[in-house]
């Protein structure tokens, strides 16, 4: 059986799936799984599997679904994951934004394109693969291994506002502070205090996106991707995913 479930900002989807199963005493002696993963800063549609849906080649189903998103970018800021979870590594000083620039990088981006996974993902490289690479004497290629091709069927602008960097601060706090695990939070928060109170009071452009992706595709390079296309840098702040196949988020279980 397939559960649409809603996960929460800043749990993991073993955490999500640890909560649905302890929501569900019927549920404490099944073998599930997730199908399909999110990060641990989305939120949204996250399907869970039981019985016959945890073997590997029904999984494989779900995985191969298109995807809805609504996400946020920052402009200004580049990080090493691609979201505020990181490090930054380029920071440029935006005076003003062309709305029109951002929504005609928007739409140079929809179509068939190849992606390279962040450096910071859930990418799992096939042992089956790297061992027949050794096998026919090919060198393993990682570059290789990290892009896919991928197709973006729509992507809009839908808005883009300012926010202070004191109020950006804030929120990142309430959000990377309800994170659990080992994700340098501490470090990023503190990167990120320095850099954004030292000027509390200058603005950063932030835009909202929905897009219709197909699997595979990471919302997090895409944004870093665009980003570059606009010369100034752009970081994810948030992400919500709205559809996964026909499983939407209307429909979501919303664990207690």
């Amino acid at each position: 059986m397939v559960y649409n479930v809603y996960k929460d900002r800043g749990e993991t989807p073993l955490e999500c799936l640890e909560r649905f199963v302890k929501n569900d005493p019927n549920l404490s002696e099944e073998k599930m799984t997730y199908l399909g993963r999110l990060d641990p800063l989305a939120e949204g549609v996250l399907l869970l599997g039981n019985g016959k849906d945890t073997k590997q080649e029904n999984r494989e189903r779900f995985f191969n679904l298109d995807k809805e998103y609504d996400f946020a970018a920052i402009f200004g800021f580049a990080t090493d994951t691609y979201d505020v979870l990181g490090k930054v590594v380029k920071e440029e000083s935006v005076e003003d934004i062309n709305i029109m620039d951002v929504r005609k990088v928007a739409m140079i981006y929809e179509g068939k394109r190849e992606q390279k996974y962040p450096k910071y993902s859930s990418k799992i490289i096939s042992k089956k693969k790297i061992l027949k690479d050794k096998e026919s004497n090919s060198e393993f290629d990682l570059e290789k291994a990290l892009i896919k091709d991928i197709t973006i069927y729509q992507l809009e602008l839908k808005r883009l506002e300012t926010l202070t960097h004191k109020k950006l601060f804030w929120r990142l706090f309430t959000d990377i502070s309800k994170v659990n695990g080992e994700f340098r939070q501490k470090e990023i928060l503190a990167l990120w205090k320095d850099i954004l109170l030292k000027n509390p009071e200058n603005k950063i452009y932030l835009g909202h996106f929905n897009a219709h992706v197909s699997s595979g595709t990471y919302i997090r390079s895409l944004v870093n991707d665009m980003g570059a296309t606009l010369g100034c840098g752009a970081t994810t702040l948030s992400i919500k995913r709205n559809r996964v196949g026909d499983y939407k988020i209307e429909d979501s279980i919303k664990i207690k």
